[in-house]
């Protein structure tokens, strides 16, 4: 019996050793490992000029991991492809618009369902104008995953 047990104990050691390995190497998130932009590094782009910093020009075709809410901008919103990531949930619809360094035009690989919560969104940030029917956006991201923010 104690042989059978050792053989048991073995097998779970082995089992999470596996896992927690596993959960290491992919960064603890399915969306794998990406630099974070966040809100003041993009809120440092001059939107008038259309000029980058340095800083924030680093990041321009780069794949990146941004937090933010999502506002569809198609009416399915059971497979979203399209959405404007905002940085918080007041800045979602209403006039004025934020300024366009404080939108991110998201276009999504394949769809996936509308998000009522904050989001972490990882894909290919471009420095660029976007336009859409609730304002512009100096960014665009060509997004290959989308996560809730934790």
């Amino acid at each position: 019996m104690s042989q059978m047990i050792k053989w048991v104990l073995l097998g779970l050691f082995t089992f999470f050793l596996a896992v927690g390995g596993g959960l290491y190497f992919l960064g603890g998130s399915a969306g794998g490992n990406a630099p974070e932009v966040d809100w003041r590094l993009l809120g440092e782009m001059d939107y008038i000029t259309h000029k980058a910093t340095p800083a924030l020009e680093k990041f321009n075709n780069e794949r990146v991991k941004i937090p933010g809410f999502m506002v569809p901008l198609e009416d399915e919103q059971r497979q979203v492809t399209e959405f404007l990531l905002v940085p918080n949930p007041q800045a979602c619809i209403h006039v004025p618009p934020p300024p366009p360094n404080q939108m991110v035009y998201i276009k999504m690989k394949k769809g996936i369902p509308a998000a009522f919560g904050p989001i972490w969104v990882y894909g290919e940030l471009k420095i660029t104008q976007a336009r859409s029917k609730y304002g512009e956006a100096s960014f665009e991201v060509l997004a290959d995953f989308v996560e809730p923010y934790r």
